[in-house]
Order: structure tokens, then sequence, then C-alpha cells
């Protein structure tokens, strides 16, 4: 066995468990968590396609819990709007740099966590923004690996019960990770690397999960939302310190 090959891969691990624990604790999403921090060691565009990876193996495992109280009909006309925006999204993944890929993720993140904090707008739940949100999600998706902050703050004052919006949460990510990846492979795009660099992560990705269960009851969500919110702050700042500083 390779030692250093392992040590390679300690961080990254580390980054996946940080993630999935953050996630198991808070509700929040693993991708949002995972993807800045992880294109600290990888190239940009190699993180979205191990974002997707690992991302799907999170999904495999949680929708057999969760299908019941899926919400199909709101997924399938968001779909919709997620498959117009693969196109566009590819174009963008294909022509910016991995400097101009690096903005673009601190930007999204960034301006996520803004919207997450301090707005409190209502979006009415309707096909049109079901598709409208579908197609922000998806061009997200395809461009940063993160299709989740349109759909968070679209879900947040909608009408479903807690596990209503997990279980919908989850299908929608399993469809449209199915997708991505698809239109991904279909325009050439190679995920042996991705692959191979994500098996390091599914332990500890699965460690991170049952941990973060387990702890649950015993520590403060709040608290731990708090911690996310300044660490990713931090990345999203020295992300743009990296790309104009180099």
């Amino acid at each position: 066995m390779d030692i250093s090959l392992i040590t390679a891969h300690l961080m990254p691990a580390l980054v996946i468990f940080l993630a999935a624990l953050m996630q198991a604790i808070t509700g929040f999403g693993l991708v949002i968590i995972a993807a800045p921090l992880l294109m600290i060691f990888y190239d940009p565009k190699l993180t979205v396609l191990i974002m997707f990876v690992v991302a799907m193996c999170t999904n495999i495992v949680q929708l057999p819990f969760v299908f019941r109280e899926a919400r199909t009909r709101v997924v399938a006309v968001i779909i919709i709007g997620y498959m117009l925006a693969q196109p566009p999204g590819m174009l963008i993944y294909h022509h910016f740099s991995s400097s101009q890929l690096k903005i673009l993720v601190g930007s999204v993140i960034f301006l996520s966590l803004l919207a997450m904090q301090f707005s409190h707008h209502h979006f009415r739940q309707c096909h049109r923004n079901d598709i409208l949100t579908g197609f922000l999600s998806g061009l997200s998706g395809v461009t940063t690996g993160m299709a989740g902050p349109p759909l968070i703050m679209y879900f947040a004052y909608a009408d479903f019960t807690p596990q209503q919006l997990r279980g919908t949460s989850v299908f929608f990510f399993f469809l449209s990770g199915i997708i991505s990846i698809s239109f991904f492979a279909a325009n050439g795009i190679d995920f042996t690397n991705a692959v191979y660099e994500s098996a390091y992560m599914i332990p500890a990705l699965v460690l991170g999960i049952l941990l973060g269960q387990k702890l649950l009851k015993y520590v403060s969500p709040q608290l731990f939302r708090r911690l996310i919110f300044c660490m990713l702050y931090f990345v999203c700042l020295y992300t743009f310190y990296s790309v104009l500083a180099g």
C-alpha cells in the first residue's frame, strides 16, 4: 500500500468528513460546504466532477429512506427547468478558465450565504417558479457542482413538512445528478479521475454522516450553523484573494 498516496488524500477526506458531519447536524447541503474547500486541493473543474460523484453516492444511500415523503410532481416540473439549463451551463464550464470558475464558485456561495442569512422573501410556488428554480439550479449545478442554493431559497418557505422537504430535495438531487453526469459524459467529459479521487472520500463521507446522527441530540445546530457561515465566508474571501494574487 502506498502510504504517500493515502497521506495525500487525508485532507480532502477530512473536508468530506467535516461537510458530511455538518450536514447531518445542521441540514446544510454537503456540496456547498465541501466544494470551495476541495478547490484548495484540486483543480476547480475536477472538483465539480468530484462533487457530482460524491453527492450521487450520498443520494443513493438516502433515497430509499426518504422517497415516500418526496413531492414527486413538484420535482418533475423543476427537473424540466434543470434540463433546459444543461446546454448553457456546459458552455460556461467549457469556456471558463480555472480561475474564472473559482471566482464563479466563490460568488455563488457568497451571494447564497447573504440570501440565506438576510433574505426573508417568499417565493410563490407555481409551475413558472418551479421551472425558473430548476433552470437556475441547473446552471449553478453544471458550472459549479452546486445545484442546491436556488432550491434551498425556493423551498425555504414552501408548504412542506420537514420530512417532505428532505425527501423532495434528495429525490431532486438524485435525478439532477443523473442528468448532469449523463450530459457531461455525452459531451466527452471523462469522470475517471473524479471517480478515482472520490473513492478515497466515501469512507469519510459515511463516517461523517453516522457520527453526525449520533451527535445530533448533544450539540446545538445553531452553533454549527454559525461556524459554517464563518468558515464559508472565510473560504470565499480566500478564493477571491488567491485568484487576484495569482
